[in-house]
């Protein structure tokens, strides 16, 4: 669909945003002499109602189609992509849906740093004692990644030490038993916690 002018574009968003699943935007070449909106235009419209741009398509030496569609929930935004959405609420034309899209990033990244900072190693003096228990040991590493992480997360996770050390001293007796904690017993097996930005449910500690 060509758009002869940026309001034009903003229009169909207006009215389709929340509906439609894509829309691909002609766009002419500045050789070709013709007007209509730009791509800058069309990103900027975008963005403001959630939408993001994807892959081009040419149509001959003078148009091609950009593919636009809403933005998925836990998309990367580019720097380019910050700075035009600074530029487009300060002009006050975010649409609020483009406002949830934008609260939405905001939550995600905070999630995924928050994930990226929690604890994935034991502590050295567990770790120690853990290593020692050859048979608890050699269980415990034979298990699934997103176990090991996850397993090491509940104990360390807790706020005092002696909710810590009941939780490993667990870990521990488990594993020398040949079985996962009760709290990940019934986890599926192609869960990934490790990949996951908002990481497991915190018990109380």
């Amino acid at each position: 669909m060509f758009f002869s002018t940026q309001s034009d574009f903003r229009d169909w968003l207006e009215a389709n945003h929340d509906s439609a699943r894509e829309l691909w935007v002609g766009l002419f070449k500045k050789a070709s002499g013709k007007t209509g909106i730009t791509y800058k235009e069309a990103v900027d419209e975008a963005l403001c109602f959630g939408w993001i741009d994807g892959i081009a398509r040419r149509i001959d030496d003078e148009r091609r189609i950009q593919r636009f569609t809403p933005r998925r929930r836990g998309s990367n935004w580019s720097p380019p992509e910050h700075e035009a959405r600074g530029g487009v609420i300060e002009l006050g034309l975010v649409h609020p849906a483009g406002l949830a899209a934008f609260e939405r990033s905001k939550q995600d990244r905070q999630r995924r740093y928050s994930y990226e900072g929690r604890p994935h190693e034991l502590d050295p003096a567990y770790d120690e004692r853990f290593r020692a228990n050859v048979r608890a040991w050699e269980f415990f590493q034979a298990q699934a990644p997103w176990y090991r992480s996850t397993a090491t997360y509940l104990v360390m996770s807790a706020k005092r030490e002696e909710t810590r050390l009941r939780r490993f001293e667990t870990l521990v007796a488990d594993s020398e038993a040949g079985r996962r904690i009760k709290q990940l017993t019934s986890a599926p097996p192609r869960q990934r916690a490790e990949q996951s930005p908002e990481g497991p449910s915190r018990q109380p500690g």
